[in-house]
């Protein structure tokens, strides 16, 4: 019998290894398409019937045709005024951030997990109470009653690691949680100095747009007396006419680009998009930088966010392939309870306890334990690679932020000579068409280099600062200071 026994045993064994590798075997793979799947698809799609559709073409963008009364009586909120630098601005962002209060809200959802995988190692504490009737058959017919308590609670002395691991990964997890944070504090950071700085470049340009309009509708004036006079040809006046026209159609855009660029920066600040924004200082700042491309290099290797975060996802690939070899592992638990029971409610006449212990080894599973190992180890691959990818790609974008911000701060010294040239070269031709010696095509040429001059030292202001932004945020620079962290 003992044979037998044995013999189904070994069969089952051999069976179950059997299935095992077959689903392990790697089937061919197709790589042309299938006509027969294109050709149901082409068939589904024909037998499809489209709906007739009657467009609206309605002018939804007068007032009258809304159609909806809630609508069209919605006023305008009171505009409110504020006056702001670029510390206020990066301030009321940072300060009113959703995506900051969402990664704060993603750490607080880690650390909750961290307790959960601790729970693990816990006793496990549970209360049961059964009540029933029932009938024997006897002699004579007797219906009782029956009514039981317990207490009872598990407590796992040994899991095989799979418990710590899995408590190490989610604190690992919660570190990087942290570090989303930070990220997003200085990603916030950029977005409102970018927001700020590109209004700030919005007003610059159109005060050189408005300039513009004003030299041009001084010099038609002079242009139009020396006609009446009979001193130029009436092309002149011509000409400067449609000089005219072309600066005010740029100084309209270019003070549609300022009102867009104040909203957008009162969107980043989460503020109402209406706020009239006053800037304390309209010159962009031009601070200096000191340190080297390779000490650039270097803080953005040690506080990069995206590498301390690729840092622990490896540490959590680490305790992923610990957890899996856990299903090698026995486990060991304890186990105890109280109980009673009696035939009246509640049931707590007879009383009873139990302690006990139990081991559990799971011999064969199938090769699902294997399978995971090598999936754990995969993850833990990528995870490597991953890694050495973000710090190669975060070197070359350290490199070249560097490099413009180099490129733009000679850029601001080159055109800061040409507007100063250029102011003159104005200057020059206005003289000499109001004295009669100069032609009308020199006044409005130098005008036009004028603005150019103008546009591209207020670019490269522009370039500089969010230059020096974004090389800081490469860097790793915190945008708060956390009293649990700082910058060494």
């Amino acid at each position: 019998m003992n044979k037998k026994r044995y013999a189904v045993l070994a069969s089952a064994v051999i069976l179950s290894l059997g299935a095992g590798f077959n689903v392990m075997a790697a089937d061919s793979v197709r790589t042309t398409t299938d006509p027969a799947i294109t050709s149901r698809a082409l068939k589904n799609d024909a037998a499809e019937k489209e709906a007739a559709r009657k467009v609206d073409f309605t002018n939804r963008l007068l007032a009258k045709n809304l159609g909806t009364e809630d609508v069209t009586a919605v006023k305008a909120p009171a505009a409110k005024a504020l006056n702001i630098d670029l510390k206020g601005a990066v301030t009321t962002a940072l300060n009113n951030n959703r995506d900051i209060r969402l990664s704060e809200y993603a750490l607080e959802k880690a650390k909750a997990q961290v307790s959960e995988a601790a729970a693990g190692k816990n006793p496990q504490v549970s209360y049961d109470w059964k009540g029933g009737r029932f009938q024997t058959n006897q002699t004579v017919k007797v219906i009782s009653n029956s009514y039981s308590n317990g207490i009872n609670v598990t407590w796992p002395i040994w899991t095989g690691g799979a418990v710590e691991g899995a408590i190490d990964s989610a604190r690992y997890a919660e570190d990087a949680a942290n570090v989303a944070v930070y990220q997003q504090e200085a990603a916030t950071k950029l977005s409102a100095t970018k927001a700020y700085y590109q209004w700030l470049e919005a007003i610059n340009l159109a005060d050189v747009a408005d300039e513009s309009v004003s030299n041009l509708d001084g010099h038609l004036t002079n242009v139009k007396q020396q006609f009446n006079a009979g001193i130029v040809a009436k092309l002149d006046v011509l000409s400067s006419n449609v000089s005219l026209a072309n600066a005010k159609e740029s100084d309209i855009s270019a003070k549609n680009t300022r009102d867009v660029a104040e909203a957008n920066l009162n969107n980043v600040m989460r503020i109402p998009m209406n706020t009239k924004l006053t800037p304390t200082d309209k010159n962009f700042p031009q601070p200096d930088i000191t340190i080297t491309m390779e000490q650039a290099i270097a803080m953005a290797e040690k506080y990069r966010w995206e590498l301390v975060e690729a840092d622990y996802n490896v540490k959590m690939a680490e305790e992923a392939v610990r957890i899996a070899r856990a299903g090698y592992m026995p486990t060991v638990a304890l186990t105890g309870g109280y109980s009673w029971n009696d035939d009246d409610f509640p049931g707590f006449k007879h009383e009873g306890w139990s302690v006990g212990g139990g081991l559990s080894w799971s011999i064969f599973d199938g090769g699902a334990t294997d399978a995971k190992i090598r999936e754990a180890k995969a993850d833990l691959k990528t995870a490597e690679e991953t890694l050495l990818k973000s710090r190669e790609s975060i070197e070359l974008e350290v490199r070249q932020d560097y490099l413009n911000v180099f490129s733009a701060k000679e850029k601001i010294r080159a055109t800061e000579a040409a507007v100063a040239e250029a102011e003159e070269a104005y200057k020059i031709a206005t003289v000499r068409y109001a004295s009669g010696v100069g032609i009308n095509l020199d006044v409005l040429d130098a005008q036009l280099q004028l603005n150019q001059a103008r546009i591209n030292y207020i670019t490269a202001l522009y370039d500089y600062n969010i230059g020096l932004a974004t090389l800081e945020n490469a860097m790793g620079i915190p945008a708060v200071i956390h009293t649990e962290t700082t910058v060494k």
